[in-house]
């Protein structure tokens, strides 16, 4: 864990801390904290517009403050006094998106240097009235609401693409930050005073913090964390179990968080600090909270600090090794490149911390997946992959009697056809040379491997032909039956009548032909009565025949 208080990388260079030849690290003097200055109200970051300016919302107005003498102009007797009391006006708060107070604002930022100053130079107890102040004044200015990550306009931060939307009171907000830093390592702290503000509430809002897209405020907090881990004993359980309820929720409802990086970063000093044997709370630690952090999408923020927590724990206990690397090889990312590069990357780094013994219990599962990247038609993944060959512990490991025989048996298809056929030159040239290390390391079993993938790739292609030759046999059967069939069907008269087809029969076609409408019926017969009678009554017969067709 570094012990420097101030990021490397922020505005002014002078934020860098003076380093000794003994590897010390010097406190910065109050001249050094620069006075950052503040955003303008609607100054935007990058080209999104985004909400930027300070994340403490609906401020109300704080009244103007008044110099008060420095300590170097009062008596040191009465230094404690004055130290109280400009700690009561670093507690009024002030809106550093408007440009209003700046006297006050100014007033502030020179007292709370002051009290930097008489930290770091101060060696007498101070009274427990004095830590009550100190945290109240911590409290006010840290503790406060962030802005949501859905901004206003619909744009979701996104930590790996956007501009970080930087704290606007960060001035003062730095310097509240050196006051507690410096108050916790001063030589003359009380933990037994200050556990009765440091409490679970106090860590709890600290921890929400983390979620803070201002890097230079998270570098500050996951020291303050440290600090509190080391200093306050009774408070161990507690942080943990706060963070592991934090990644819990990170993983299985938010998917979203600006600190996991940082607090994996302090997890891995604590991981550090277990006694051996683990307790079977870090185990469970291990599997149900670490190990599901590989899931999420912005896995590439924070890898490199969960990889070294995990490296932590197999160090400690080799055992885990075992859950570890089959509980990795179960979530592999599918169909995410990069995302399986970062995790070849890890896979090399916890191999140089596992035996031969622990290797031999998820060896199978390795090469499979390792197989998979050699094949994989994204040259970064199988270049990754073979790139592994390089590190010399895994080549060991690889190259021990108990694993060699699998190893190339395993390896030996996908590198050769790599190194004939894989589209991309570095590849062919990488698994020829991989080639030629399993080569160097056993050359007789290298060529009975060799022969038996030659007689495995013939006997494959028999088959093939004689599946190509059965196939054309069946369609040659198939189109001799079917022609049989045409040619039976020809033959004999068809068992289903169409609708299109004329009747044959002689009898049906006169019946047909002879066929006549009602009508034509009905005024044949009035014409033939008309013709023989005018004037006479229809016939009594004919009366019975019209009824007769009617129906």
């Amino acid at each position: 864990m570094k012990n420097d208080h101030i990021n490397a990388q922020q505005v002014s260079p002078n934020l860098k801390h003076q380093q000794t030849n003994t590897n010390q690290t010097v406190p910065l003097s109050p001249q050094q904290i620069p006075f950052s200055e503040p955003l303008k109200a609607g100054q935007q970051h990058g080209s999104l517009l985004r909400k930027s300016y300070s994340s403490r919302f609906h401020e109300k107005p704080q009244g103007e403050l008044t110099k008060i003498p420095g300590f170097q102009e009062v008596p040191p007797e009465e230094r404690p006094s004055l130290f109280l009391l400009k700690l009561k006006q670093c507690c009024y708060v002030y809106d550093f998106s408007e440009n209003n107070y700046m006297v006050s604002k100014s007033i502030k930022q020179e007292a709370l240097l002051q009290c930097v100053q008489f930290l770091s130079t101060n060696d007498q107890p101070l009274h427990e009235s004095v830590y009550k102040m100190l945290f109240e004044m911590v409290a006010v200015n840290l503790f406060r609401p962030l802005p949501p990550r859905i901004n206003p306009y619909g744009v979701m931060y996104d930590p790996e693409e956007d501009e970080p939307i930087l704290e606007a009171a960060w001035p003062h907000i730095q310097v509240v930050y050196e006051v507690l830093l410096r108050f916790i390592d001063s030589p003359t702290f009380n933990t037994h005073i200050a556990k009765n503000y440091v409490d679970d509430k106090f860590v709890l809002q600290m921890l929400e913090l983390f979620d803070s897209e201002d890097p230079r405020e998270r570098d500050y907090l996951k020291t303050t964390l440290h600090r509190i881990y080391g200093k306050f004993l009774g408070l161990r359980s507690f942080i943990r179990t706060a963070i592991r309820n934090l990644f819990c929720t990170f993983v299985y409802e938010s998917h979203q968080h600006n600190g996991i990086s940082e607090i994996l970063e302090v997890l891995g000093s604590i991981i550090n600090g277990f006694v051996v044997p683990l307790k079977d709370e870090h185990k469970q630690f291990l599997i149900k909270v670490l190990i599901p952090l590989h899931k999420p999408k912005s896995y590439s923020v924070y890898c490199s600090h969960l990889g070294y927590c995990m490296t932590q724990f197999i160090e400690k206990d080799p055992s885990l090794a075992e859950p570890i690397f089959k509980s990795i090889l179960r979530l592999w990312p599918c169909g995410n490149s990069q995302k399986e590069v970062l995790f070849l990357s890890e896979m090399e780094d916890l191999l140089s911390s596992v035996s031969e013994d622990q290797f031999l219990k998820f060896r199978t599962q390795f090469f499979r997946q390792m197989t998979k990247c050699f094949q994989s038609e994204h040259f970064q993944v199988a270049e990754r992959a073979l790139y592994l060959f390089s590190n010399e512990n895994i080549v060991l490991l690889i190259a021990s009697k108990n694993n060699f025989t699998l190893a190339l048996e395993t390896f030996y298809k996908p590198l050769y056809e790599n190194s004939i056929g894989h589209w991309n030159k570095s590849i062919r040239n990488l698994s020829i040379s991989s080639l030629k290390l399993f080569m160097e390391i056993d050359i007789d079993l290298f060529n009975k491997v060799s022969e038996k993938y030659k007689e495995t790739k013939k006997k494959q292609q028999q088959q093939q032909q004689q599946r190509e030759k059965t196939r054309q046999n069946v369609d040659v059967s198939f189109k001799q039956i079917n022609q049989k069939e045409i040619e039976t069907k020809s033959d004999k008269p068809s068992m289903i009548r169409r609708k299109s087809l004329l009747p044959v029969d002689p009898s049906t076609i006169a019946a047909l032909s002879n066929h006549r409408s009602l009508e034509e019926i009905i005024s044949n017969k009035n014409e033939n009565s008309n013709d023989n009678n005018d004037d006479e009554e229809v016939k009594e017969d004919s009366l019975h025949y019209v009824p007769y067709i009617s129906q």
